[in-house]
């Protein structure tokens, strides 16, 4: 006999057939263009600009490289 799925652990409500994962779409701009902000490599600078701009008050003067590095690995080890 083979087993019917279960609905996950954390369903509200049982599965029902037809059912299908619902899909994140990125909000729209009125041109269609999801933003131009979309992509990994902007939000990774975006990320690189926020670290820099938390270690430079922290520490009162612009960070290095390497500084910038050290506390990021710092707070990211656990991870």
């Amino acid at each position: 006999m083979i087993p019917t799925p279960q609905p996950h652990a954390d369903s509200t409500r049982p599965a029902r057939r037809g059912d299908e994962p619902r899909r994140f779409d990125a909000p729209r701009g009125d041109d269609g263009d999801a933003g131009g902000d979309a992509t990994l490599e902007d939000a990774a600078l975006r990320e690189q600009d926020y670290l820099r701009g938390r270690l430079r008050d922290e520490l009162g003067r612009e960070p290095s490289d390497e500084e910038l590095r050290e506390w990021q690995r710092e707070h990211t080890e656990g991870y």
